[in-house]
């Protein structure tokens, strides 16, 4: 029989032609350009125990390159084409430990011998050490010489967690180095209705990754933001000092109308947050009441949101910051609100604005 792999090798040259799939743009349009890449060097520890259990360094090796590759995959197709640009980080497995990874972890907090890093992971599969059980799951934390150290450590004594296995691993480790980035927890912005005594209402921060890992695959506008402006930076807290409470404007312009005209008196009350609570204090932290314009300037933005001052009106104020300010307007015995979430304010940061304006309309 007559050997016809050649005719049959010509015909995906020729369909893009029959099918008027020609790469060239048409008239008009612009060619996509490759995005410049930015690569992150890794140093990865995992623990003995974990590689004797899933096959030998070979095998182990294996696994975590298969997972890097997921980890970049995600975290630029979660960028749904507004990241500046590709984004690598790369893995280099440097250490088999053998000892608590709670221990280790430790070591390298005080630790800034790592010259040609930029993040340090350690992976721990099993808690067979007596102190790891109190740090088990997945974060990331600071360490010297401004180093991010994320950890992922296994939630079971008697077993071997597969984390590679787990369908929502890379992007648990993409919120983590979000983290790294300089990206905060979304999450932490969430209010709970039973816990809101001032209004009863739910408050759901913004889809994101650093929302909520499990069930979203995409970055929110905020998280897009801050990795575009950190990505040349290989350790965002030495080269950015004090970012987070730089991103808040210096102020909040509070504008209100009466039915179309500006209303002076208008009594404005600002209820805080708390994370980890989920709720509001039911007692103002601040109030104001506006002017003859309908006006009312919040000054000293950063420090109402970040380590603000007594009284906090609750004994407990978790990482000493309102996440979420509810900006409550009152005229004549009629309410309204708007959320003040610390993300949102802080988009003024990236529109060069030192002023985040709020209207409201009775």
């Amino acid at each position: 029989m007559k050997n016809n792999w050649r005719k049959w090798l010509l015909i995906p040259a020729l369909l893009p032609s029959f099918l008027g799939l020609d790469a060239k743009p048409m008239q008009g349009e612009v060619a996509p350009q490759p995005l410049d890449t930015i690569e992150y060097r890794v140093f990865i520890a995992v623990d003995k125990a974990g590689v004797e259990h899933w096959g030998g360094k070979a095998a182990y090796q294996k696994k975590l390159d298969a997972f890097f590759g997921q980890v970049n995959d995600f975290w630029n197709k979660a960028g749904e084409g507004r990241l500046k640009y590709y984004f690598r980080y790369v893995p280099d497995w440097q250490v088999t430990y053998d000892c608590s990874s709670r221990q280790l972890e430790n070591v390298y907090k005080r630790s800034a011998g790592f010259p040609d890093h930029d993040v340090l992971l350690i992976i721990d599969s099993i808690l067979d050490f007596d102190d790891e059980e109190s740090a088990k799951g997945w974060y990331c934390s600071g360490g010297a010489d401004n180093l991010n150290m994320v950890v992922c450590r296994g939630r079971s004594k008697t077993e071997h967690e597969d984390l590679f296995g787990i369908d929502y691993f890379h992007r648990g480790v993409a919120h983590e180095f979000g983290h790294y980035r300089g990206v905060t927890d979304l999450y932490a912005d969430r209010i709970r209705a039973k816990n809101n005594p001032v209004n009863n209402l739910q408050y759901e921060p913004d889809s994101c990754v650093m929302n909520n890992h499990y069930k979203t695959y995409k970055w929110s506008p905020y998280a897009v933001n801050i990795i575009n402006y950190t990505a040349k930076s290989k350790r965002p807290g030495r080269d950015f000092p004090g970012f987070f409470k730089q991103m808040f404007p210096e102020n909040i312009q509070v504008s209100v109308t009466v039915k179309g005209k500006k209303k002076k008196g208008v009594k404005l009350n600002l209820y805080g947050s708390r994370a980890k609570f989920n709720d509001l204090i039911a007692t103002p932290y601040r109030t104001y009441e506006t002017d003859k314009k309908g006006e009312y300037l919040i000054t000293g933005v950063p420090g109402l949101y970040d380590k603000p001052a007594p009284p906090l009106h609750t004994d407990e104020l978790p990482y000493n910051r309102w996440f979420t300010f509810l900006l409550e307007e009152e005229y004549k015995g009629e309410k309204k609100y708007v959320w003040l979430p610390e993300y949102e304010v802080q988009q003024t940061f990236f529109e060069n604005k030192d002023t985040y304006q709020v209207t409201i309309d009775f």
